[in-house]
């Protein structure tokens, strides 16, 4: 288990991570959502050992990372958004060279090669690959060092859709071996398709943690978004709202929220009932205009 207490960051006046707490299951999928500076990526450079945090603490199966943090890092791998290999040397080239940095044992690298379905391109140059075998490449190294934790910052970004499921489907399968995933996707169909868990994220505080099921379907029977054209009064009235237009609230108060606009004159364009997919979910209760 990944244990996250209290964790907090600042930069400068910046609060980037606000007393930040969550568990992470060992062995499963697990997706932080966050829009632009919602505090994901000093999450996880807190998480990898890039950075320190200001205060709380961080403990991965049960190491506390102030204390252990060589041990902890041994244990990890993160794979970046940008391409970290070289270009100019085949793909076998570049697995035995980071195999070798890494002391990688025969049995991680037949399992990172497999696993990213690298076989039949071993003996290519690394620039002749497609975006989406470059990125498996990527993947590939990152796990030679057999972890038990990956760390995946956006790793489909500009590949096709057919190199995007495949790289899903093989993130899917790392939980056959024991492995657990952080995956953070601007991607929503991603995160539904391959997490047991998500954990949203904004101005560096956790707004929600839960199955990707629960995040829809509980939500699906009280939540209510009252679409209305807008007014000076919205402010005025101190509604709850996701945007300018948006009032949110609970299907057991929406008779007293549409008397309150018809009160004040307050035209209404929609009633949309529940969260139907994890996109608008997200936008609900971040009020986020996009992800």
């Amino acid at each position: 288990m990944i244990k996250i207490t209290n964790l907090t960051k600042s930069y400068g006046e910046k609060k980037a991570l606000d007393n930040l707490s969550l568990e992470i299951k060992k062995g499963s999928v697990f997706g932080l959502l966050g829009v632009n500076g919602a505090g994901k990526t000093t999450l996880l450079s807190i998480l990898n050992g890039l950075i320190s945090q200001d205060s709380g603490s961080v403990e991965i199966f049960g190491l506390d990372m102030n204390k252990e943090l060589k041990k902890v890092k041994s244990l990890s791998s993160i794979i970046p958004q940008h391409l970290a290999f070289y270009e100019d040397l085949s793909v076998k080239e570049n697995l035995d060279f980071f195999a070798k940095v890494q002391n990688a044992e025969k049995e991680s690298y037949d399992k990172s090669v497999e696993i990213n379905s690298l076989e039949e391109i071993l003996l290519q140059k690394a620039s002749t690959l497609s975006g989406g075998q470059k990125r498996r490449l990527n993947i590939a190294i990152g796990l030679l060092n057999n972890p038990k934790v990956i760390y995946f910052d956006e790793p489909t970004v500009g590949i096709d859709p057919k190199s995007r499921n495949e790289i899903l489907d093989s993130i899917k399968e790392y939980k056959n071996f024991g492995i657990t995933v952080i995956y953070t996707s601007h991607y929503m169909n991603e995160i539904e398709k391959i997490c047991d868990e998500v954990a949203i994220i904004d101005h560096g505080k956790l707004i929600e943690q839960n199955s990707v099921e629960n995040l829809i379907t509980n939500r699906s029977s009280d939540s209510v978004s009252v679409e209305v054209i807008y007014s000076e009064k919205l402010q005025e009235l101190g509604l709850d709202m996701s945007s300018e237009t948006t009032i949110k609230t609970k299907e057991s108060e929406l008779f007293a929220t549409l008397k309150l606009c018809k009160t004040h004159k307050i035209s209404i364009k929609q009633i949309n009932y529940g969260s139907s997919n994890l996109e608008k979910h997200f936008l609900d209760i971040t009020g986020a205009k996009d992800v």
